[in-house]
């Protein structure tokens, strides 16, 4: 592409239009969405694909639909990074009349969704009343993805890792705790070791979770001897699973929120056991907004006041 063909490509209203079919998966879905005819949007997609000198979609019918050619690829991907950047300008321009509008992509761990993030969001809430939120639940890998791709302003959760491509605005370190149903017979217990719950009955997070993989480490190292019970994504359902008394599991943190499950947190005493690290984070390659700091802050002021 030559220097002259760039300002009359960011001009054209055809990659908007290119880039919501991407996001919706079909023309028709695209044209519902923007309110614009789907006729339209193929005349202009037609035109962009025309000026790029390349096929952008493989129109074939059947069940594998609308597919990207690589050269749509190409185009989508750096158009992902020019959106962002856009909503964040838009933010920024909307944080000149004091962060009293904006909008704020979230990505959080389940068991944070559930306890940390809603006080967070309403103290937020409190001060900017105008500011919106979206919350994307998903597990720690996802989230880096998301970051990644733009997807999501803010990352909040479990043990993300230290790589260049993160910025950490907010850590704090957790205990590793046994929880146990309240009638179980180590519940009164102020500390455990491994070789206590040797043989127990086990609920285990899956694979698909960072914990997991820090507690096979650990059972491998320590030799020790579990009977897993159930294993599951969802650490909603494992302290229900737990609180019902059908097995023991091992959670990073105790609740911070008043909850109405009745779980006892037990200490581990183990070196083999890590601490958890909690985080709030965003992309390194991307600067965060006015509303993506505001949420720092105030997940850094939550942070300050919990005793882990």
């Amino acid at each position: 592409m030559d220097e002259k063909s760039v300002p009359r490509l960011a001009k054209m209203t055809a990659l908007r239009y290119f880039f919501e079919v991407v996001q919706h998966g079909s023309f028709r879905r695209a044209a519902d969405e923007i309110h614009v005819a789907a006729s339209a949007i193929n005349r202009q997609i037609s035109l962009l694909e025309a000026h790029l000198d390349a096929r952008l979609f493989d129109r074939e019918r059947g069940p594998s639909g609308l597919r990207l050619t690589e050269a749509g690829r190409i185009l989508h991907y750096r158009l992902c990074s020019v959106m962002n950047e856009l909503s964040i300008a838009g933010d920024e321009i909307s944080e000149l009349k004091g962060l009293q509008r904006g909008h704020l992509r979230i990505g959080v761990n389940e068991v944070i969704a559930t306890d940390l993030l809603p006080d967070v969001i309403a103290d937020l809430h409190a001060r900017y009343p105008n500011l919106t939120f979206k919350t994307i639940v998903d597990n720690t890998p996802e989230i880096v993805k998301r970051l990644h791709d733009g997807d999501v302003d803010i990352g909040f959760g479990y043990n993300f890792p230290s790589i260049k491509e993160l910025n950490f605005l907010s850590v704090l370190q957790r205990k590793t705790h046994l929880i146990t149903s309240l009638s179980h017979p180590l519940a009164r217990r102020k500390h455990v070791k491994l070789q206590d719950i040797s043989g127990a009955d086990f609920i285990l997070p899956d694979r698909s979770l960072s914990l997991r993989r820090m507690l096979d480490d650990a059972f491998a190292a320590t030799e020790l001897k579990i009977n897993p019970i159930m294993e599951t994504n969802s650490f909603t359902l494992l302290r229900t699973m737990v609180q019902a008394g059908l097995g023991v599991s091992i959670v990073t943190g105790r609740f911070i929120r008043n909850s109405p499950q009745r779980i006892a947190f037990i200490d581990l005493k183990e070196d083999v056991i890590k601490f958890g690290v909690l985080s709030c984070c965003n992309s390194a390659g991307r600067t965060p907004s006015a509303a993506a700091m505001a949420f720092a802050e105030a997940v850094k002021t939550h942070f300050s006041t919990m005793n882990e």
